[in-house]
């Protein structure tokens, strides 16, 4: 079997010897580019702006502004986690860095000449730019969109539990912004031809991309085709359309050429979302047994002024420890800020810091071990759903994790744990994400020659997609992974699920799954309906296939190859679709995906800086597809969330709202220096009511709880309990008593 085999990544040779193919490698004949000119100032309006010297600069085509735009034929309400407004609507500034102008010109380096020549003059008004300047304003949001979480609920009288309890704590939590700092710039390449649009864009959803850029532009969906194969990085901020998108199609109709645009680092970190500052005020209710009576939690997150964006950060909270009677309520302040995006574990991720904290600070009220803690709130259920949770392995991940790391020699106090200059902390952490389904299409295809290819439109985002699904593809057709071609990344081919929400797998890999299944079957019944096939007459259960070839269960001597069978029968090829219906899930259960996190740091006595030494994880995903991914997939979300919890901070000046540093030069993520040994394993467990294939997401559950993690291990090290991240070194100093 070609699933669970550790098999190298398919796209890996192109990538590591650069012939990999990026949208901004994308070319065309005769392509002109584009630079976006960005506003100086936080709040106010354009009182005039002058093109005049970008107009005569060297090779420039146009000069687009709000007064000369193209109209936008619809209104942006349906784009998700975008803001209210299309590019260069108005005059009207919001945010640091919203783009006012784009130059069209010959070459890049033109355009962004050009687009520094651009004079605006500002009409500028007190902006407000951090979320303390904003909690003045904190309301409940007017989500315009089906709510996927609760943004107020009451279960079971929570503050009267609370009250009742023998052990109440009141904490507040923080998390700053943080960027998604993907590597690879947004980019796009528009061309017309005639009124047929065809767009390559960094993308993590061309099917849902097309209809927005579709209706913005005033063009009939099948008259526009979406692109984009490869993606270098995303997080989430390549989960939706951006203005730069539009702004290049609508270019290049102006100027009759195909027009490129790659924004510039800066621009990525400033217009292409982040996770919002939040504020989280977490209460917290337990018997002396340990038994948790309640949990409030109250957060409030930064939003822009154009519309309310709550993040989910109480996402964890009632669904990952049992508990009598919860309490949530999420509230939105506004601010001059740029939109928000989903960003890796949104929700999840600044939310499990807060309750994963908590349980630790409860923890030590009642002199408990913090796994046994966990053990005695073990939830069975989904509270809300009021069904048994199906695969979960969450108790054996805590076993496992335990004996891997060593937390039997974990001293029971903080500060008890030294070695030479350094104090040494372990913590840990739980780990749940809820699993999201979507609709997803797929087609296989075996061909004369005995090779197969599948054809659906996900990106591979470098979690190693392509390579499972080639995996899947191969089980269900018994065809060598390395004889199976792939086509992806295109809207003119069968819709997949987005590669978002850590969807890819279950909901994708299953329609690949029923694909190769599908086609299969039609070779099985074209063998055994041709009397010129050694497997004629014979009952289709008693056919399998392996190694391209089609033989009786029974007598495996006995077969043929996909070759043979195709050119006797003068077919060139064979091809199936297979349809992922999110309904099919057994609806008897619930279904997440669990983990444990376990985390040495050391911390020098004088230095204060924390490292993280090892860190050991264990995961309930259901079945692994191929374990070599998986575990390179967990290991970056945990180098992920170490840098959120040890560095990354993409802070603002607490007078213009500007972002002091926008670059990957200033804002610090973790290096091959900064990581210790991460350990990864599995509890594998196929969990057939959430897919056929059994297996469920991972992308997301790897980074969630990290950063509590971290932080009770610096507790347990030093005794100073970190509530705002990220945690630096001023942080740690002994505060004066």
């Amino acid at each position: 079997m070609a699933i669970g085999q550790p098999i190298n990544r398919v796209e890996a040779r192109d990538k590591v010897t650069g012939a990999a193919r990026y949208t901004a490698d994308a070319w065309l004949p005769g392509m002109a580019c584009a630079a976006l000119v960005g506003s100086a100032v936080s709040a106010g309006r354009v009182r005039a702006i002058d093109t005049t010297a970008a107009e005569a600069a060297p090779g420039v085509l146009a000069v687009m502004t709000h007064l000369n735009r193209p109209q936008w034929h619809s209104t942006p309400t349906a784009l998700r986690y975008q803001e209210t407004r299309f590019p260069l609507a108005d005059v009207h500034i919001h945010h640091h860095g919203q783009y006012l102008a784009m130059v069209i010109a010959g070459t890049r380096e033109q355009a962004a000449h050009a687009a520094d020549l651009v004079a605006v003059d500002y009409e500028t008004r007190p902006p407000v730019p951090t979320l303390d300047a904003a909690l003045p304003d904190a309301h409940a949001p007017v989500w315009r969109f089906e709510p996927e979480f609760p943004t107020a609920l009451a279960l079971n009288d929570p503050d009267g539990k609370l009250m009742a309890s023998d052990v109440r704590l009141d904490l507040e939590y923080r998390t700053p912004y943080n960027s998604h700092a993907p590597m690879e710039p947004h980019a796009t390449l528009a061309h017309w031809d005639g009124d047929f649009l065809t767009v390559y864009t960094t993308s993590q959803h061309v099917h849902g991309d097309r209809p927005i850029i579709a209706g913005a532009l005033g063009v009939p969906l099948e008259r526009v085709r979406v692109i984009s194969s490869l993606v270098g990085g995303a997080f989430g901020n390549k989960t939706t359309v951006w203005g730069h998108t539009l702004l290049a199609a609508a270019a290049s109709r102006q100027v009759g050429r195909p027009v490129q645009l790659v924004v510039t680092r800066k621009q990525v970190f400033t217009c292409h979302g982040h996770q919002p500052p939040i504020i989280q005020r977490l209460r917290v209710g337990a018997n002396r047994d340990g038994t948790l009576q309640a949990i409030i939690h109250h957060t409030i997150n930064g939003t822009p002024v154009l519309f309310d964006r709550p993040e989910a950060a109480i996402s964890p909270t009632g669904t990952v420890y049992a508990v009598r009677s919860i309490g949530v309520r999420v509230e939105v302040a506004s601010m001059h800020m740029p939109t928000p995006a989903t960003m890796r574990t949104p929700g999840d991720g600044p939310g499990m810091f807060a309750v994963g904290s908590a349980l630790d600070e409860l923890s030590y009220q009642l002199d408990m071990d913090p796994v046994e803690l966990r053990r005695r709130n073990h939830l069975t259920a989904h509270p809300l759903e009021r069904k048994p949770w199906s695969g979960k392995q969450l108790l054996e991940c805590y076993d496992e994790g335990a004996h891997r790391f060593g937390w039997d020699r974990r001293a029971p106090g903080p500060r008890m744990m030294r070695d030479g200059r350094d104090w040494v902390g372990f913590g840990m952490s739980s780990a749940q994400r809820l699993e999201h389904h979507g609709p997803a299409r797929a087609a296989v295809e075996i061909r004369d020659d005995g090779t197969a290819e599948v054809r659906t439109s996900t990106q591979e985002i470098g979690t190693g997609n392509l390579t499972t699904l080639t995996q899947v593809a191969a089980d269900g057709t018994g065809i060598e992974p390395g004889r199976i071609g792939f086509r992806s990344g295109d809207t003119t081919l069968p819709e997949s699920s987005p590669t978002y929400g850590s969807r890819t797998t279950g909901s994708t890999g299953t329609a690949v799954h029923l694909a190769a299944e599908r086609v299969r079957q039609v070779a099985i019944r074209l063998a055994v309906s041709d009397p010129h096939s050694p497997l004629h007459g014979l009952p289709a259960e008693r056919i399998a296939a392996a190694r391209g070839r089609l033989y009786d269960v029974d007598g495996p001597h006995r077969g043929e190859t996909y070759r043979d069978l195709l050119r006797r029968n003068g077919r060139r090829a064979i091809v199936e679709q297979g349809f992922h219906d999110p309904a099919s899930r057994d609806p008897r259960y619930s279904y997440a995906t669990f983990g444990a996190h376990f985390t040495e740091v050391r911390i020098d006595d004088t230095l204060r800086r924390v490292r993280v030494t090892r860190h050991v994880a264990v995961f309930a995903i259901g079945r692994v597809l191929n374990p070599k991914t998986a575990r390179n997939q967990a290991q970056g979300g945990i180098i992920y969330a170490m840098g959120g919890a040890l560095m990354e901070n993409l802070a603002t000046d607490p007078l213009t709202g500007r972002f002091i540093a926008p670059a990957l030069t200033d804002y610090h993520v973790p290096v091959n220096a900064d990581i210790g040994d991460i350990d990864v394993s599995f509890i594998e467990q196929p969990d057939y009511n959430a897919h056929p294939l059994g297996a469920k997401g991972l992308g997301e559950v790897v980074a969630v709880g990290v950063h509590a993690s971290i932080a009770n291990a610096v507790y347990h090290a030093i005794g100073i309990r970190v509530r705002d991240l990220p945690i630096t070194p001023d942080k740690l100093t002994p505060k004066p008593s």
